[in-house]
């Protein structure tokens, strides 16, 4: 099964290999982000793979089996430390309740017509050597769809299995095989032959269960294993009551009669050190075999598979420091280890995500002016604000009636794509997926252009797309219920144009270099599956960058007009005079949230009303046109440009007449007071986006005020990087804090990209910008690197008062753009 060969091998398949299917392919521990390790296909009817585990030095440790990524798991670490997006990846596991440091490394080769063979090695070595280590470890293979899975060779299954070959079959991935191979040296945590005789099963083999599920329950499988556990455990010690087993007895599980099923599960019981090597076999790979076997497999699996890892995790570090010079730039190896699993988590937690959403379409066309939405989640209000719940007012029978409430599933649909944090936010979001890409996109161009394609196919006819990809029950059971809904008329931060910028702006530097392999010769693309030649087809083909091109512009094309038609601002009222009628205004606000912004909590015009003009909203609005007048000069859509060019000249008029605040000396939020149009003033992310994302012209004077803002120990500067509200507004480190003070690393990235832009320029504020650039990085990649060594993690934000790291992790979402400051990538 293909590993990400995706639309990089779609776009060469009509002149290299015809046969990959991208459709069939399969990613080896990166697409099913939400759990510790676990695999998925990249087809509607899949094959799903997990691994789980738990400690069995105790009855009541089986309660503490690890699947899914839970904070309240409470692990020491858990990252890729390294990770190529295609054909190997190494993991780091560490459970210090187990004592078991675990590893998952994959390595996958091609071949057939449905991606090749692939094989995992799980190992694990105790965390304290003084201590014991004795853990059951459980890998399941499921069917979500229609196929079937068969197990075979099962003589004396009742005390277990020597070994294990599980056939199966699945449409667009054709016949198959798993295989489960044993390292010698492996120990059991307890045997006792005594209790071995009375049936109890045997610890030293391989124990197997099977259920016939509901396929869109498959992923079900620890609640189907723990109710499995506890029934034969309390049986167990039942039948011995006068002398219980040892738990790695009494929780050895008892296999049953199936053969057949939709979810098997492979218990070993198992003292650390240990490994095993769990290995597909694709039929389509093999045509010389009849049937498959071990043998077929053979080539990955053992010593051979240790040097083959061995070789691969060389191969990863050359290319790393080819791509990002980090040990040139003079950081250490534990900084360059650093950046490596920046990179290589973020592309473990790329997934492919499939199932129904729920969409309310009820207020899509509705065009009065409501200040806020009929579906408030705040359940108060904060100390001296004024709210008002913006109903229908009763008393007055020729007031428009607003729609009620129409919430509906739609679908089932696909997306592919990385996710913010594997534990806390493990589907697609809009916001965060375009910064992501920013990443990903300097390591595999190709890669990335194909989530970009991917996220460009759910923007709907009229030119929506959610914010938050809620797709399948597996990702709603980690969403509230309530926010589950995604509502069509509800915008937020268009970020995947400044990937798609990025790419031209990489496609552009690629037409004056020659490319070359590791080996310095150039590559053969007709029959290479070299993963650094895969990875920028589209930069070294002009021709399949400009058919990507003209597939994905008129989706983000009818997404910038679905902008301007749906967030407008008005200004026709409201006492504004100005000679730009670029004006526009988030939708959905409710209380002191604008969700929509991306920015949540950051403090707004109190209360919500239809006058107000959003200054993030204009820029990002302002940055769609620009990156999509790139594109449009690219394909020779002149009349586009045209009209881009007249939009832009007319949102930096805006700006000046609507925005600026002359005595804050900022760009500012705007709102009507007792009929005059007036400014929200509250310093912070909120009036950096007019520079941050280029809008100003680079000859303003207003430059220079932008400098003094994130440069002032008063309000944004500090020793970690900025904060994202000053330290001087009465609403810092209030209420939610989520946006109100906390450092965010994807503003600071745009700001030192800026910072970085500016510096190169010949004007009076260069040099001071270089001088603000150069502490402004070290403070921020010294901060996040210092608290991955104390944590063990990268964190969602980080305090602004001490630098320490804060909420969810690990979220190695925009948070490793520190990876690109380290390389200086902008």
């Amino acid at each position: 099964m293909l590993l990400v060969l995706s639309l990089a091998v779609l776009a060469a398949s009509a002149t290299a290999t015809a046969s990959t299917s991208s459709n069939a392919s399969l990613t080896w521990g990166s697409y099913r982000p939400n759990v510790y390790f676990g695999t998925r296909s990249r087809t509607p009817e899949t094959v799903l793979t997990g691994l789980m585990w738990h400690d069995v030095h105790e009855y009541i440790n089986y309660q503490k089996m690890r699947h899914s990524c839970e904070q309240g798991d409470e692990l020491d670490s858990y990252a890729w430390l390294q990770h190529d997006a295609r054909s190997f990846g190494s993991q780091s596991i560490k459970d210090k309740d187990a004592n078991v440091h675990i590893k998952t490394e994959f390595l996958k080769s091609p071949g057939g017509d449905h991606g090749g063979d692939w094989v995992v090695r799980v190992s694990g070595t105790p965390m304290n050597e003084n201590e014991s280590s004795a853990i059951a470890v459980y890998f399941y293979m499921a069917l979500a769809g229609d196929g079937n899975l068969e197990i075979v060779n099962t003589n004396g299954k009742s005390r277990g299995l020597d070994s294990v070959q599980l056939n199966g079959n699945v449409n667009g991935l054709g016949d198959f095989s798993f295989f489960i191979y044993d390292d010698e040296n492996n120990e059991v945590p307890y045997f006792a032959e005594k209790e071995s005789r009375k049936s109890l099963g045997d610890v030293r083999k391989t124990q197997y269960t099977a259920y016939n599920a509901k396929p869109e329950d498959t992923w079900k499988v620890k609640d189907l294993v723990l109710e499995q556990l506890l029934r034969d455990a309390q049986s167990c010690i039942s039948k011995h009551s006068q002398n219980p087993p040892n738990p790695a007895h009494g929780f050895l599980l008892q296999s049953n009669d199936v053969t057949e099923g939709n979810v098997f599960v492979f218990q070993k019981m198992l003292k650390a050190p240990f490994q095993f090597d769990v290995a597909f076999a694709s039929k389509s790979a093999h045509p010389e075999s009849d049937s498959l076997s071990v043998e077929d497999a053979q080539p990955l699996l053992g010593e051979a598979l240790t040097k083959k890892l061995e070789t691969a995790s060389q191969a990863f570090h050359d290319r790393f420091e080819r791509t990002f010079h980090l040990k040139d730039k003079g950081y250490n190896e534990r900084q360059v280890e650093f950046g490596e699993m920046m990179l290589s988590n973020m592309l473990g937690g790329v997934g492919y995500f499939h199932g129904t959403n729920i969409v309310d379409r009820s207020l899509e066309d509705w065009e009065e002016s409501e200040p806020v939405d009929f579906l408030s989640q705040d359940s108060g209000k904060e100390e001296g604000d004024d709210y008002f719940s913006g109903d229908d007012d009763d008393s007055d029978p020729s007031a428009p009636k607003k729609p009620q409430p129409a919430p509906k599933r739609e679908g089932p649909s696909s997306l592919f794509s990385a996710v913010p944090s594997r534990p806390f936010f493990p589907r697609g979001f809009l916001w965060d997926e375009g910064f992501h890409e920013l990443l990903i996109g300097a390591w595999d161009n190709d890669l990335s252009l194909e989530i970009i394609s991917s996220w460009s196919s759910k923007i709907d006819a009229n030119g929506w797309v959610a914010r938050e990809q809620i797709l399948g029950a597996e990702s709603e059971s980690k969403v509230p219920a309530e926010f589950q809904i995604q509502y069509a008329h509800f915008a937020n931060p268009p970020t995947l144009l400044m990937s798609l910028l990025k790419f031209m702006e990489r496609l552009n530097q690629a037409q004056n270099q020659v490319p070359v392999t590791a080996s310095g010769s150039q590559p053969d693309y007709k029959s290479s599956l070299d993963n650094e030649v895969l990875s920028r087809l589209h930069l070294d083909d002009p021709k399949l960058a400009k058919e990507y091109l003209m597939r994905v512009y008129p989706q983000f094309k009818r997404q910038y007009f679905w902008f301007r038609r749906t967030q407008w601002g008005d200004v026709d009222n409201y006492g504004r005079e100005g000679k730009s009628s670029e004006a526009y205004r988030w939708r959905g606000r409710s209380g002191y949230h604008t969700l929509t912004s991306g920015l949540d909590d950051y403090p707004r015009a109190m209360p919500p009303q239809g006058s107000e003009f959003h200054v993030d909203l204009i820029s990002w609005v302002g940055s769609m046109a620009k990156a999509l007048k790139a594109v449009a000069i690219e394909l020779g859509i002149e009349k586009d440009v045209k009209k881009y060019d007249k939009h832009i000249s007319n949102i930096q008029q805006a700006l000046d007449d609507y925005h600026w605040n002359e005595e804050s000396q900022a760009y500012c939020d705007a709102v009507e007071v007792n009929g005059e149009s007036t400014h929200v003033v509250h310093l912070g992310y909120l009036n950096l986006f007019p520079f941050i994302l280029n809008i100003v012209p680079e000859d303003s004077p207003r430059i220079e005020s932008f400098l003094d803002l994130i440069s002032d120990p008063e309000t944004l500067w500090t020793d970690y990087g900025l904060a994202s509200l000053s330290k001087s507004d009465k609403f810092f480190a209030t209420g939610e804090n989520y946006w109100r003070g906390p450092i965010w690393m994807n503003i600071q990235y745009l700001v030192l990209k800026q910072l970085y832009h500016y510096k190169s320029l010949d004007r009076p504020y260069s040099k001071r910008a270089g001088d603000i650039y150069t502490k402004l990085r070290d403070n921020i990649v010294q901060n996040v690197f210092e608290e991955y060594e104390r944590t063990g993690y990268t964190w969602e934000q980080y305090s602004p008062i001490d630098g320490k790291g804060q909420r969810s992790h690990p979220f190695t979402g925009w948070t490793a753009l520190v990876l690109l400051m380290m390389a200086e990538i902008y």
